[in-house]
Order: C-alpha cells, then sequence, then structure tokens
C-alpha cells in the first residue's frame, strides 16, 4: 500500500515541455474527414488501381487455331 502511495505521488509527474501545450480539439466534422474519410477514399483509390492493373482480360478466340478448339 506504501508503495502506491509513493509511485501516485505528484513528484513522479511527468511535467510536459515548454513548447508541447496541446492545441484545440477537432470539430465532429474533422475528426470524421481525418480519420474515416480519408482512409477510405485512400483504400478505395488503391483498390481501384490493382483492379485497373490486374482485371480479368477478355478471351480472344481466333478461329482455326488447332490448340485453342477442337473439332
Amino acid at each position: 500500500m506504501f508503495a502506491a502511495l509513493f509511485v501516485a505521488s505528484p513528484a513522479f509527474a511527468v511535467s510536459q515541455e515548454g513548447t508541447s501545450d496541446p492545441g484545440e480539439g477537432l470539430s465532429a466534422l474533422q475528426t470524421a474527414l481525418y480519420f474515416f474519410f480519408a482512409p477510405f477514399g485512400l483504400f478505395l483509390t488503391i483498390v481501384v488501381v490493382g483492379y485497373a492493373v490486374h482485371r480479368p482480360r477478355e478471351k480472344r478466340i481466333k478461329s482455326g487455331n488447332v490448340l485453342s478448339e477442337i473439332r
């Protein structure tokens, strides 16, 4: 019990540096934009680019090719 009181005393509190004052908080719209819409938009962009690069190609059937058809 004594150890818990000793560690919790203000002498061991972390002091902030002179320039580490917190700034103003974010609004709800800014929070949604920074932490939801921007990452989701980046994710969608990566998905679209990845799909565009690796999308399935159309099959090209050349008539008369012995290796591609059986008669």
